[in-house]
């Protein structure tokens, strides 16, 4: 997965999540579920975008279905992002509603700094 994003001024933190639904689940509930995962940016105010998708190329995910996509949970600084973790939303979230639906969740927390894809040739 590949996410290009360009900060002028200092760092961006980023959350990148991925979910393995359990084979029930159907896909009304998984847009459900990504409506559920978009509501918490106005539950907690360090987020500051979430982008949400659902993968189309099953061949390369490893059952991975669908995604918090290019990551996208956006915060200021590694502080927001740990108090997200840690937030009342955040934990309702996890324990009573995600963990629950799904077979396996793989989160990945970065920073970027400056461009993280170099611009393409002018050639």
């Amino acid at each position: 997965m590949l996410g290009v994003f360009l900060t002028i001024n200092g760092t961006i933190r980023l959350q990148e999540v991925l979910f393995k639904f359990r084979p029930d689940i159907t896909t009304e509930e998984g847009i459900e579920i990504l409506k559920y995962v978009k509501a918490l940016k106005d539950k907690v105010p360090e987020v500051e975008t979430v982008q949400l998708g659902v993968n189309f190329n099953t061949e390369k995910a490893n059952g991975y279905t669908h995604v918090f996509s290019g990551f996208t949970m956006t915060f200021k600084n590694k502080d927001a992002l740990e108090t997200y973790d840690k937030s009342e939303a955040h934990v309702d979230a996890v324990e009573n509603y995600l963990s629950h639906k799904c077979m396996d969740i793989l989160i990945f927390d970065y920073e970027l700094e400056g461009f993280s894809v170099p611009p393409p040739s002018t050639n």
